[in-house]
């Protein structure tokens, strides 16, 4: 192959590379007593993210909030379902009470991810919500999540996820809803938009849990 074949070639796998990479899409956070205004795709989406670790509920948080992410997988028509392209909205967390509510483009989601801040193996929690309709607030329940963990070296080697005993979503509409009046716009009514199990899959860890390995 000539050295230009060879340019093209390294080209080409550069540009497959760079088109096979999610797309971030942008989440806007909003702030208690905050009311946002909602662009023509948009929608607020919000509820709130309980971690129970080792018996113990981790509300009110520290430095170990919850983190986690959406995806958006599209299907591209000329391609058929092989081929998706896919739209994330990463580092997405919680206030120290555990709500989130985030302005974001209006679509279907799935939860890629949910753990506490620093803490691996990432969980699969197998959850996704459709939010198709824009201008609307979507509660998507309150995401109740129960695991078993240890620290390592006082949390030097990390806080590691040994064990995931329960995850579910729990309706409190009424509550949840009631803490945001002046927050939701009049504009964008209130709908359950309740996060549901992914078929054919069940929440767990992304990775097994094995033990750091000290050499004496």
């Amino acid at each position: 192959m000539k050295p230009s074949g060879l340019l093209l070639t390294f080209a080409l796998l550069i540009v497959s590379g760079c088109a096979s990479l999610p797309e971030t899409l942008n989440a806007r956070s909003v702030e208690p007593g905050e009311t946002p205004t909602l662009k023509q795709d948009e929608i607020l989406i919000f509820g709130r993210i309980l971690f129970t670790e080792s018996g113990k509920s981790k509300v009110p948080y520290g430095l170990g909030k919850p983190i986690w992410q959406l995806a958006n997988p599209e299907a591209d028509p000329a391609l058929g379902e092989q081929s998706k392209k896919r739209k994330i909205l990463p580092f997405l967390s919680t206030r120290k009470d555990g709500v989130f509510a985030y302005v974001i483009p209006a679509g279907r989601y799935e939860m890629t991810h949910v753990e506490p801040l620093g803490y691996l193996p990432h969980i699969d929690p197998a959850l996704e919500f459709d939010a198709n309709e824009p201008g609307l607030a979507y509660y998507l329940g309150d995401l109740e999540v129960d695991i078993d963990a240890s620290i390592w070296l006082g949390g030097l080697w990390g806080n590691y996820i040994t064990r995931l005993n329960h995850l579910d979503v729990s309706d409190r509409f009424d509550e949840i809803s009631a803490q945001f009046e002046g927050t939701i716009p009049g504009s964008a009514p209130s709908r359950k938009g309740l996060l549901s199990r992914i078929h054919g899959r069940v929440p767990h860890l992304k990775e097994q849990f094995i033990p750091p390995v000290i050499h004496r």
